[in-house]
């Protein structure tokens, strides 16, 4: 039994010895931390330098980077006298905060600002850790500068009306100012105000009602303290409230005077600004048929013209008429009327022509008459009338057409004189069945006159004109001959026709003797003529007669 005790003592020594090695092993690694300060503070402050002994704002950053908490933070004044809790920083936290300070003329000549933190030991440390933290300040020399501004409600005017005129002081310097006064030349104004801060502003008022041009050029005058009462003075540039002249015009055109039913026709509006005065929120309204056509359009002044179109579907005769609405830099609407435009419309599917040109020659040598092929379509189903082609730059009348008929298209070959490079346009001037007179022009074509161009004088077989041409003889020798050719050809055949009719009377003559020969032989075998022959010499007499004639 004591034997069992003893093996039971000796295990039990033997266990208590491997877990004290066992400990002291475990204890390098233990958690305590290896620094005590475990917040980084940092802090400024604002304005960063001053004149004299004021009030700044300090902005503190604490941030705990450490995986301990600090408990109860506490921020100090240098000297003690100011203290204030924080509270609890976690681990991996930060705060952020700002606080009023009084620059003191101690810190103001050391450069320098001061604050003490503090807080609880760490993991079971007993000694309050403590921070001191300190931040630049400068003392700067003494500035005392403003910021001095007007502004008009409207710098045009009409007279009677009232102008606000705001006059602003901004205190940019680092010294308070005091004893402001403002004066100005319209309405005699004149503004006070004691002191004013730094950073900090006033607003001045002055209404002004205008009669004429009105000049303004304010003068802000102001002293220091800083500077011993040193008195200030800043005058603004001149500037003009002008009489307002509001000038605006607008004329309404369509793009012809008469269309088809079904067909649409385009209305050109042109504002014109013609005053002094810039003009906003223009709007355009449809007098005739209502309806709003543009709006949020601006012009300034000295713009000359704003162009607006619109296209109405065309169902019958119709008026229109456009009233324009414009907000003047003056601050009063303004608006104008068009003059009202008619449009004549014309039954569906009456005529439309177009004309369309085609040069034999794009470049000729020198200069002369060009022969230019022209169609005239008339793609309608009226015809039209009393139509003259003529081309625009040179205006030579080059055709006259008494008749257009509708669905049908109407070639000519005309020859137009050119004497220089430069584009031809023709232009067709008729009448539709109502009487409306209409002109139609052709797309321009480019002629050149070049050294490798085509001579005139010395035309193709092909270029001939045919059928259906417009031609000058002067100008095509060859169909000359085939006139005279042709004249020939045809007197000649006169003559042989002629010829040949008097040789077959001859021969009809030789015919008839012959037989009567004949007949008074018979007769002369006989005296007697019984009355059978005699009839019968009757009748053969009047048949030759007739025979003669």
């Amino acid at each position: 039994m004591r034997r069992f005790a003893a093996l039971l003592a000796a295990f039990a020594l033997a266990f208590l010895c491997a877990g004290g090695f066992a400990m002291s092993e475990a204890a390098p690694t233990g958690t305590l931390p290896p620094l005590r300060h475990i917040l980084d503070i940092s802090f400024s402050v604002s304005p960063a330098e001053l004149v004299d002994p004021g009030a700044v704002t300090l902005t503190f950053t604490i941030t705990n980077t450490s995986d301990y908490d600090a408990e109860n933070v506490y921020i100090s004044s240098a000297d003690g006298l100011r203290t204030e809790p924080i509270g609890q920083i976690d681990a991996g936290d930060s705060r952020v905060f700002t606080r009023a300070h009084e620059v003191s003329e101690e810190e103001l000549e050391n450069g320098r600002i001061v604050y003490i933190f503090s807080h609880d030991g760490v993991a079971g440390d007993r000694d309050t850790v403590n921070y001191t933290v300190d931040c630049p300040i400068e003392r700067a020399i003494a500035q005392a500068e403003v910021e001095f501004t007007r502004q008009f409600t409207s710098t045009y005017a009409r007279p009677g009306d009232v102008v606000t005129i705001t006059y602003r002081v901004r205190n940019t310097g680092n010294v308070p100012i005091e004893n402001l006064r403002v004066d100005d030349a319209p309405g005699e104004y004149s503004g006070r105000a004691d002191v004013l801060e730094v950073g900090a502003s006033r607003l001045f008022t002055s209404r002004v009602t205008i009669d004429d041009v009105t000049v303004s050029a304010p003068r802000l005058r102001y002293t220091v303290p800083a500077e011993d009462g040193q008195e200030y003075e800043v005058t603004l540039d001149e500037a003009r409230i002008l009489l307002a002249d509001e000038q605006l015009t607008a004329t309404l055109s369509l793009d012809r005077e008469s269309a088809n039913v079904g067909e649409t026709v385009t209305a050109t509006l042109t504002i014109m600004s013609l005053g002094n005065v810039n003009f906003y929120d223009i709007s355009v309204y449809d007098e005739s048929y209502g309806g709003l056509i543009a709006d949020a359009l601006t012009m300034s002044a000295g713009t000359q013209t704003l162009t607006i179109t619109h296209e109405y579907p065309v169902r019958g005769d119709a008026s229109y008429q456009l009233r324009v609405r414009a907000l003047s830099s003056s601050g009063a609407t303004i608006e104008t009327l068009t003059e009202p435009v008619s449009l004549r419309a014309l039954p569906a599917g009456a005529g439309e022509i177009a004309v369309y040109a085609e040069p034999v020659y794009t470049q000729i040598a020198a200069a002369g008459d060009l022969p230019v092929d022209i169609y005239i379509v008339n793609s309608g189903d009226a015809n039209a009338r009393d139509a003259t082609l003529t081309e625009t730059s040179t205006g030579t009348a080059l055709r006259e057409f008494s008749f257009l008929a509708g669905q049908f298209t109407t070639y000519r070959r005309v020859y137009v004189p050119v004497s220089q490079t430069g584009e031809l346009t023709f232009s067709l001037h008729y009448a539709t069945e109502s009487g409306m007179t209409r002109t139609v022009e052709s797309v321009p074509v480019m002629i050149e006159i070049t050294a490798g161009g085509q001579r005139l004088d010395q035309l193709d077989d092909e270029d001939a004109p045919f059928s259906g041409q417009s031609v000058k003889l002067s100008e095509n020798s060859s169909f000359l001959f085939l006139m005279i050719g042709a004249l020939a050809l045809l007197a000649g055949l006169a003559v042989a026709l002629f010829l040949t009719s008097r040789k077959q009377r001859r021969q009809r003559r030789e015919k008839i003797a012959q037989q009567r020969r004949q007949r008074q032989e018979e007769l002369g075998k006989t005296n007697r003529f019984t009355p059978v022959k005699r009839a019968a010499h009757r009748r053969a007499e009047k048949n030759e007669k007739d025979g003669q004639t």
